[in-house]
């Protein structure tokens, strides 16, 4: 059985039209199953943008192996992935987003996409074991991490509230309002409206602070914000 095994590795590590297949639809599904998790969060870059980044990571390894292994080139068939890990920086610098100058959120979306690449450049080169360990390291992060995170916060109550702007442009307006509490955090989210124009967002903030209570106050008061409701707290 373990003989079996290793030819049919053998035999998708060469470059042929079967392993080709199999790499094409192997980096669809590992970059769909990375990207399904920041899509359930509301996050810019979701299930099709980590398949494609995936998919055209895992091409562009295939393309150099190609150009050597069928066309003859003498040149390094990696020198054009070997881009991927730069030229992604591009995509993943649109999901940061910096408040105040100094609170950043979307680097956990931009990094994903980052290893996801990165995994679409593994499969594309036929380096499995390495993509399988890959892989599971990258969704145990994602997954089991943040609720490890908030066990740490146990010290301080929480609380999560859902806002509706209905307008993506006031969103500046929204985050000079909660300046007074730096420990604020905004996650962008669908609106639940589903009206066009309108922004979601998840607003935490330490539940038993005055500065927070005064906030909210404040926030209830703008006419922008068609819906504050809390969600949730921990």
């Amino acid at each position: 059985m373990f003989l079996e095994l290793e030819e049919a590795i053998d035999l998708l590590q060469e470059f042929n039209g079967v392993s080709v297949t199999v790499r094409v639809l192997l980096a669809a599904v590992l970059g769909g199953l990375v990207g399904s998790e920041r899509g359930r969060r509301g996050r810019a870059a979701g299930m099709r943008t980590h398949v494609l980044v995936c998919l055209g990571a895992a091409m562009t390894s295939m393309v150099g192996l190609y150009s050597a292994e069928v066309l003859g080139f003498t040149n390094d068939p990696l020198r054009v992935s070997a881009q991927v890990i730069s030229g992604i920086g591009f995509l993943g610098a649109g999901t940061i987003m910096t408040r105040n100058h100094a609170q950043i959120t979307g680097l956990t979306t931009a990094a994903g996409l980052w290893a996801t690449a990165s995994l679409g450049l593994c499969i594309g080169t036929g380096f499995y074991g390495g993509v399988l360990a890959a892989f599971l390291v990258i969704l145990v992060t994602m997954v089991a991490l943040p609720s490890l995170e908030r066990k740490r916060r146990t010290r301080r109550e929480y609380v999560c509230y859902y806002l509706e702007l209905d307008n993506v442009k006031r969103t500046d307006d929204f985050y000079e309002q909660i300046t007074p509490v730096p420990e604020a955090e905004v996650q962008i989210v669908p609106a639940r409206s589903g009206l066009p124009g309108n922004v979601g967002l998840e607003l935490t903030i330490p539940a038993d602070w005055e500065e927070s209570q005064q906030m909210l106050e404040d926030l209830r008061k703008q006419d922008y914000i068609l819906l504050l409701i809390p969600v949730a707290k921990y």
